[in-house]
């Protein structure tokens, strides 16, 4: 993304503070959803919102990426990021894979 100076370790500072409101909204959901509506705000305030966007999806990818590769490391040495992803598709999707 070339209005990304750094790529996407750039846009992990927002995805980490989403991800955190996430984590830490159990006894509180709306914690999480507030935390989400400011970075849309903020970002729709910026000169380029579509930009914005981007950014916050590419933030949010490389840190799942990171998780991934994280649980996959965990998990042993026969398990990669993609059978971390079947898993998690066959406990959390409920749609059949076309």
């Amino acid at each position: 993304m070339s209005g990304v100076s750094g790529g996407p370790a750039a846009c992990l500072p927002v995805a980490i503070e989403v991800m955190t409101a996430y984590t830490d909204s159990a006894d509180d959901p709306g914690f999480f959803w507030q935390s989400v509506q400011r970075v849309m705000t903020d970002g729709a305030g910026r000169r380029d919102p579509a930009a914005a966007m981007a950014e916050l999806v590419l933030g949010l990818s490389a840190l799942c990426g990171i998780a991934l590769d994280h649980l996959a490391d965990q998990a042993g040495a026969d398990t990669g990021p993609r059978a971390v992803l079947a898993e998690i598709r066959q406990v959390y999707v409920t749609d059949a894979v076309a």
